[in-house]
């Protein structure tokens, strides 16, 4: 099933510690696409990614979607 996780930070590096983290997880299967952006407002940076990834679906995890 294919989900999303977004990360935000003000520190760059720590946002791809975030990503490289999340991506090590054994629930994705398959990374499908990032996209970035970074913000500055007020000498403050602000930096975001989104993740479309392709979950690893075990025979035990159920799909919270069924029940929607």
């Amino acid at each position: 099933m294919t989900r999303v996780k977004i990360y935000h930070n003000q520190q760059l590096s720590d946002l791809e510690k975030n990503i490289n983290e999340f991506l090590k997880k054994e629930e994705v299967r398959r990374l499908i696409d990032v996209k970035f952006i970074a913000n500055s407002q007020n000498d403050v940076e602000n930096y975001a990614a989104l993740i479309l990834y392709e979950e690893n679906m075990n025979p035990d995890k159920e799909d919270p979607q069924i029940y929607e």
